[in-house]
């Protein structure tokens, strides 16, 4: 089997179980914003995490990434027929570097060519080569953007990062074990953000995901699928996301990834 890019069985049967569970819960179940109660064990929550970090090779596993490149694809699909609606795919590289988590992502939109980007000092954004700035949207979110593409490919290690609280928000009615997470103040660029997890007995992967942003009242439902492994490092390659009423709304396909790509540190910096 190519080494440079495997999919376990685990993610076989982790998607079948993922199935079965749709078939079975019918409309996706909503959260409940537990995020004020107390947790009677958060012990428990950090456990669960704990096995699914150790499943994929304990935090030695991630210590050793530290660039890659990728192409992450939205698609977005109508929730009442099911059918694709549009594709756009996103360009990303990035660094683990002394300096932070450095990016540089480049899209098209239509006829135009996006870049942006963090170099660890100073934050760019052009558009069809003209440089944008403070009140145009795609520099407004170049550190939340530069986040997000690391965040989610550094799964499940960086809910090990200092600041990011486990809290036990018991069983649900599946009998899936439910794990919030929240975040210390300063933590992140919204350290007000919910999350959970649900965890199915037996399964080391989460069968379900939610996040509600913060300052909104809407969650965002979805489920991990396409579970890839690249010259050892194992990430998610589907995200995908649903409404409540369980119809297919969007999924961000995360491939072609490339494991520690020699780079030039500048090109994360603006092009000159």
């Amino acid at each position: 089997m190519n080494r440079r890019l495997r999919v376990g069985l685990m993610a076989t049967a982790f998607l079948a179980f993922g199935a079965v569970v749709a078939a079975v819960s019918g409309r996706a179940e909503v959260p409940e914003d537990r995020s004020r109660l107390a947790a009677p064990d958060d012990a428990a929550a950090a456990a669960l995490v704990a096995k699914w970090i150790d499943a994929l090779g304990g935090l030695e596993a991630y210590w050793p990434l530290k660039s890659a490149r990728y192409t992450l694809t939205t698609e977005i699909y109508n929730p009442e027929s099911g059918r694709l609606r549009r594709t756009r795919p996103r360009y990303v590289t990035m660094a683990r570097t002394e300096a932070g988590e450095l990016t540089r992502i480049e899209r098209w939109e239509g006829d135009d060519f996006i870049q942006h980007g963090w170099d660890g000092v100073n934050e760019w954004a052009l558009l069809n080569g003209e440089p944008l700035g403070p009140g145009d949207r795609d520099y407004d979110q170049v550190q939340y953007v530069s986040g997000d593409v690391h965040y989610w490919i550094s799964l499940p290690f960086k809910l090990h990062d200092d600041g990011v609280n486990l809290h036990d928000r018991g069983i649900d009615d599946l009998g899936r074990q439910v794990v919030g997470v929240s975040f210390g103040e300063g933590v992140g660029l919204h350290d007000g953000d919910t999350w959970q997890y649900w965890f199915a007995e037996g399964q080391t992967w989460p069968v379900q995901v939610a996040y509600k942003e913060e300052n909104r009242t809407n969650w965002n439902l979805l489920r991990f699928e396409d579970i890839r492994t690249v010259d050892d490092y194992t990430f998610v390659g589907r995200r995908v996301h649903y409404n409540e009423e369980g119809q297919l709304t969007k999924v961000l396909y995360t491939h072609d990834f490339e494991f520690n790509p020699e780079l030039d540190r500048s090109v994360f910096s603006l092009p000159r």
